[in-house]
């Protein structure tokens, strides 16, 4: 049999057989090939259908591939994280440009008016795992893009703290897709070594969007929120004016957008082919649309699984500095409304810069974990300062809890990475999506309107909280040397008996059963 005749052949076999995956070595005594689980990946379909053989690409091939990716891939996907950051934080903008007189709130009540989108978001997860593999993913996402920009624009028309609480619940419910999918995106599209760097990249447009929307909301607070005669209040501008920008940019998603390598216009058919040799490496394919629940056990069983959960929900306990209570934090520190929108807006700088430069070393060094466990102590200086001091200094301590997110960006990386098996990948995403929602709910809980306006017992938990998050990160770490470790030993043990079944990266195996799997650190 030819090489060609092999690919089509375990393409065959891996839509057709039945029963539970074997790891990918086999068994060091057999010679006969393991038998993959039904539904192989989508990348079988794409090398049987080139027929071709299992090909090097050359460095010259891999960096004209990469930068055809780049100009299509990252524009669009950035475009929309911006948006879905922005949106979901419009809420702290809009409370000091009038929302909480306007709807007649008072109390706690902004506090549920903030914690409810997450309610929303953690509703929506479990479902989420279904969907993503269910449905064409790139148009899953535009139709829920387009829905929570619509639903953004309807906040405008709010004038209860009811019907606050209804839009807000179901806009987390819209954006619930958002983190899951694009761990996917990534993990299709760049190799293990390019994708710290990329979802660095993807995910500080977190910090542009703090700008943009400081001085975007500076802007109406200015030059509307000052005129009394004003049809609309300076908040249901924000609202009206993101939302309709959303629905826009997710109806353009449903047509730029490709739902996986495998149906990129963009590519030929022999770029495809290579595109999938290019990332044969991260041993895992481009994904499967069959659910595993042997795949969705593994991921509840892992502990890797909970180590990446425990550190996004403490560290997003504290997410209301940067998200709903960003303004009125800065504000308590004693500068005025105005002051605050732009006071703000330093924080997501400084949160660019940390998270472009420290992947970029995590790129360059192969060091994921060691960059950021290095963004986070500064953060825990600075959460120290604004517990302790005041204006200028607390200020200053604000602005460096911005290399926290350099954390959420490791962990999502080392899901699209560390994280193998379509239905395991999804999983963890959504656990750890769960997670970050858990997370998020409790967060404005713990700036209580007695504390205010320092809301020392809010600082002080910040300091603990990180610290423990960085301890979780070395906690990681040593787990993956360990696995690594135990997988070189045992190749070495087997000797010349150890057998890797062709193409075993696109059978769709976890990365536990998949033994010739090592995880980046």
């Amino acid at each position: 049999m030819t090489d060609a005749d092999s690919f089509t052949e375990v393409a065959h076999r891996a839509s057709t057989y039945n029963g539970d995956a074997k790891p990918a070595h086999a068994d060091a005594q057999e010679t006969e090939p393991a038998k993959p689980q039904k539904g192989a990946d989508a990348a079988l379909n794409l090398i049987a259908e080139a027929g071709e053989a299992h090909q090097e690409i050359d460095a010259q091939t891999n960096k004209r591939l990469l930068r055809k990716i780049d100009l299509h891939i990252m524009p669009l996907i950035c475009i929309v994280y911006f948006l879905q950051y922005i949106d979901k934080t419009a809420i702290s903008y809009a409370s000091v440009t009038g929302i909480i007189e306007s709807t007649h709130l008072h109390g706690n009540q902004f506090n549920w008016v903030a914690s409810i989108f997450f309610f929303g978001q953690l509703a929506f997860e479990f479902p989420t795992i279904r969907l993503i593999q269910l449905f064409p993913l790139a148009r899953y996402v535009s139709v829920n893009v387009t829905i929570w920009g619509a639903l953004l624009a309807s906040l405008a028309a709010c004038k209860s703290y009811a019907s606050l609480l209804a839009c807000r619940f179901l806009l987390g419910a819209a954006e619930a897709a958002v983190v899951p999918a694009w761990v996917i995106f990534t993990s299709q599209w760049y190799t293990k070594n390019e994708q710290a760097f990329r979802v660095g990249i993807w995910f500080s447009t977190c910090g542009a969007a703090q700008m943009f929307g400081g001085y975007f909301a500076y802007g109406v607070s200015k030059h509307v929120g000052s005129d009394p005669t004003a049809a609309l209040r300076g908040w249901q501008i924000i609202f009206l004016f993101l939302g309709v920008l959303t629905a826009c940019v997710g109806i353009a998603f449903w047509f730029v957008f490709p739902d996986s390598p495998e149906h990129a216009r963009f590519l030929t058919q022999e770029e495809k082919a290579a595109h999938i040799e290019r990332i044969r490496g991260n041993e895992q394919g481009i994904g499967s649309r069959t659910f595993k629940w042997n795949q969705f056990v593994e991921a509840l069983t892992d502990p890797l699984t909970w180590l990446y959960a425990f550190w996004i929900f403490a560290a997003n306990i504290p997410n209301s500095i940067a998200t709903s209570f960003g303004n009125i934090l800065v504000k308590g520190m004693g500068y005025t409304s105005q002051q605050s929108l732009l006071l703000v807006t330093p924080l997501g700088a400084y949160e660019i810069v940390a998270l472009v430069g420290l992947t970029w070393i995590a790129m360059k060094k192969e060091q994921r974990l060691y960059a950021c466990i290095a963004g986070h102590l500064p953060a825990i200086v600075g959460a120290i300062l604004m517990a302790t001091t005041n204006k200028a200094p607390a200020l200053v301590g604000y602005y460096l809890s911005g290399g926290i997110p350099i954390g959420w960006t490791t962990i999502l990386g080392l899901q699209a990475s560390n994280v193998a098996g379509s239905t395991k990948k999804v999983t963890v995403s959504v656990i750890g999506t769960m997670a970050y929602t858990v997370g998020n709910i409790i967060s404005p809980q713990t700036f209580q309107a007695r504390d205010a306006p320092r809301y020392l017992p809010a600082k002080i938990s910040i300091v603990i909280l990180y610290f423990l998050i960085t301890c979780d990160l070395v906690l990681i770490r040593w787990v993956f040397v360990r696995r690594n470790r135990q997988r070189e030993e045992e190749k070495e043990a087997k000797g010349d008996a150890w057998k890797v079944e062709h193409n075993h990266e696109f059978l769709d195996l976890t990365d536990l059963e998949n033994r010739e799997f090592r995880y980046a650190v």
